[in-house]
This record gives C-alpha cells, structure tokens and sequence, in this order.
C-alpha cells in the first residue's frame, strides 16, 4: 500500500498531497476552507471530515479515487455492498443538517482536443459527488428545508429525473419514483403490506420502496443508507461565482480562472517535512 505523505501548506499540515493540492486549487479562486473542522461521532465510527466550505456552507471529503455512483433499480448488484466513504458522507450529511460533497480524484483537467484553432473539449482527472441530507427530500416545504442547510453551490440540472430533483418525488411521469413504484403494485402485490401512496407523498412511497426491496430480497436496501445523492458534477466558476456542473456539461466550459486554478493545484511544490 502507498504511503499518503503529510504536506505543510498555508499553515495547515494535511495528511496527503492530494489534499494539499485541492487547498491549492480553492485558494487560487479565493475559495475560504478550514482544514479537518471538527469531528464527529457517526454510529461509533469517528469521522474527520477534510474540508468545512464556509462560503458554502457544507463538507467536502476528498478521496484519491473517482467514486462512480449508480442509479438503477433492477441493478441490485449496484447496491449490495455501498463503499465506506459513501456511507460515512451519508451519515455526516444527515447527522450535521449540511450538504457534503465527496470529491474523487485530482484537481486538474486535460485537454482532449489538440487540433489548432479548435474548441477545446477536457476529460476531468475527478468526479464530485453532492449528498444532501435525507431530511430534505422527505420534508413536505421542500425549498424551505434546503434553505435551512445554507448550501449556496449551485447546482446545474441534468436535464432528466433524479434523486436530488424534488419533481422525482412529486411527479407521476415514467422513472419517477411514484411510477416505479406503482408499477411494481401492478406486477408484484404479493411484496406490499399497504395500499399505493399517492404521488407525492415522498415518505409514503420511499417507505414502500423499502418494503418492496426487503420482502423480495430479504435484506434492507441499501440505496437508503446513502442515497439521495447524485455522481458526475464537476466545478464551473464564472462571474466569481462557483458552480457544479455535470461532468458532460463542463467539458466544454470551463473559464479561464478555472482552467488556471488547475495548473497551479497540479504544478505546485511542496516544502519536504523534515
């Protein structure tokens, strides 16, 4: 196993590089961050998050890896043993009442096109999950309990229902949850103990999508432990103001001040502890 090596930089010791370099990477967008906060005791395992984002008011968790996280249904494959870094973001998120963004990878970007005078086109060396705390999709003001938890990232739509989209819960259109769910009372009764819920009553239908799971496979579902979360966003900045775009969205428009960001995250030179 490699080593992380402990790096001073700005007055912090952070206990990797790759940490370090993300320091890197907020400071040159002025980006104010506390370095490893506060700790917290998340169902006897104890949790030191990063990174607190004052300016945004949430946690950010950062890990050498891209964390790829999967939103299918019929997969039960995809949910049967979540990682450790997702559950403890989702126990952070729910137990601190704040958004927690888990950021894979590094913080730069390569550029894809190397044909003149072209649009550039960039694969990004990381990943960010956004978790949002379960409290805020089951709550029935739903933009009120948002506002409650401060978060002012704001994050671009991906143009298609998921579960950070409050219109998942509340529509009735194909792949929403209500939908599933009344699909299943169509073609599986036998795993439901209660009538229906109606579209819209969010704790109703993710209670049934529960029972459903547990009666067919006999175990929890896991997607509850640490869902509510969605994969494949990556940093955008313009107007001195920070934004999350998807991964597919970015590659075509990342700024100038990001792009510069970047370089000095990757080209910067730590001082070696003694």
């Amino acid at each position: 196993m490699i080593k992380a090596i402990d790096t001073v930089y700005n007055g912090y010791k952070f206990r990797s590089r790759l940490e370090a370099r993300w320091a890197v990477f907020f400071d040159a967008l002025s980006i104010n961050y506390d370095y490893e906060k506060e700790g917290f005791d998340l169902d006897s395992t104890w949790y030191l998050p990063d990174f607190w984002m004052p300016d945004w008011n949430c946690w950010i968790e950062i890990k050498p890896t891209i964390l790829r996280l999967r939103h299918n249904f019929k997969d039960k494959e995809a949910y049967k043993e979540p990682k450790r870094e997702l559950t403890l973001c989702r126990k952070l998120s729910d137990g601190t009442n704040k958004v927690v963004l888990l950021i894979g990878g590094k913080p730069w970007v390569r550029n894809l096109n190397s044909a003149p005078h072209s649009s550039p086109y960039y694969s990004f060396e990381y990943e960010i999950i956004v978790f949002f705390p379960n409290s805020i999709m089951v709550a029935k003001k739903f933009n009120k309990s948002l506002e409650e938890t401060g978060f002012n990232l704001l994050l671009e739509e991906k143009g298609y229902y998921d579960l950070l989209d409050q219109r998942f819960y509340s529509s009735n259109k194909e792949n929403t949850l209500y939908w599933y769910i009344k699909e299943r009372y169509k073609d599986s009764p036998e795993f439901f103990k209660k009538p229906c819920p109606k579209c819209g009553d969010t704790f109703g239908l993710i209670e049934a999508d529960r029972e459903y799971y547990l009666s067919k496979f006999n175990e929890p579902n896991p997607k509850w432990k640490y869902d509510l979360a969605q994969a494949g966003y990556v940093f955008q900045y313009n107007n001195r103001k920070m934004s999350l775009l998807t991964e597919l969205r970015g590659r075509g428009l990342q700024s100038d001040n990001l792009l510069e960001a970047y370089s000095k995250a990757q080209q910067e030179r730590f001082e070696r502890l003694k």
